[in-house]
């Protein structure tokens, strides 16, 4: 934890460097907080670049949309460090320019490897839509019908987060999801299973009206979703699995009889 002292002296170097560094495009931020002594696995405390990273998200008051080759900067040329500092600058300046922020946050996840997009939804967008989902969550669900496929997957996660924290959100993104079903899900089946499991545990009445809703189908990947999401034992799954035990689509026949099976082994346990 940053000790007073340190912070009023990274104030101070956070202040001397938009004076006489920024201006001049230096983005070599990291002489704010270099000589900062603490290590933690070798490197500067993460509460260190955030802290530094919030002074000038503050200083720079309504000039903040002057600075996006900083940013870019930071993001591309300069390792973790400058990551965290993008973040931190992200989640603060979103709310003030969603389009601006939003627009930039897309552009450098259209090229990011999976740990960072994670990592920036985590730190930008799990905030923001708890907070405000009426802003933002049509954007994420946007994300998980869009063309990068590690942003598609990371989007779905995100939604499995923010359901676990606002559990009023479950049937909505529900909602949101039951429309992809009507297409090959391919890799993001699995997460279609967890985002059905985690709403099993969260709100039973809710999961149970999704198998009332899809008794009646036999189309093998509904079938699979649903099947695959069985956990625990609800007496209402059992006469809907039953009848697709016995179809003759392998597919329905194999997911059914492995979740009826697992249905009868929580009823007996």
């Amino acid at each position: 934890m940053l000790t007073i002292d340190w912070k009023e002296r990274l104030t101070l170097d956070t202040d001397d460097y938009l004076q006489h560094k920024l201006p001049k495009q230096d983005y070599d931020f990291e002489i704010i907080f270099i000589a900062y002594p603490e290590r933690v696995n070798g490197k500067i405390p993460s509460d260190v670049i955030t802290f530094v990273a919030g002074v000038i998200a503050q200083r720079i008051g309504k000039k903040h949309a002057d600075f996006m080759p900083f940013y870019r900067h930071l993001w591309t040329k300069k390792g973790d460090y400058g990551k965290q500092a993008f973040a931190t600058f992200l989640s603060k300046l979103t709310p003030k320019k969603p389009e601006i922020y939003l627009g930039l946050m897309e552009e450098v996840m259209s090229k990011a490897d999976p740990h960072d997009i994670n990592s920036l939804l985590d730190k930008v967008m799990l905030p923001l839509l708890r907070k405000h989902p009426e802003k933002y969550l049509s954007r994420v669900f946007a994300w998980t019908k869009g063309t990068n496929p590690e942003l598609q997957k990371q989007a779905l996660n995100l939604l499995i987060k923010l359901i676990k924290r606002r559990e009023d959100l479950a049937k909505e993104v529900l909602s949101h999801i039951q429309h992809a079903w009507a297409y090959p899900l391919g890799d993001v089946q699995s997460l279609h299973v967890q985002l059905l499991k985690t709403i099993a545990r969260l709100n039973p009445e809710l999961y149970l009206n999704v198998w009332h809703e899809y008794g009646i189908y036999r189309e093998p990947q509904i079938v699979e979703l649903l099947c695959a999401s069985v956990q625990d034992y609800l007496p209402q799954l059992e006469e809907i699995l039953l009848p697709w035990t016995k179809s003759g689509n392998a597919r329905v026949k194999k997911a059914s009889n492995a979740a009826y099976k697992l249905l009868m082994k929580k009823k007996g346990a």
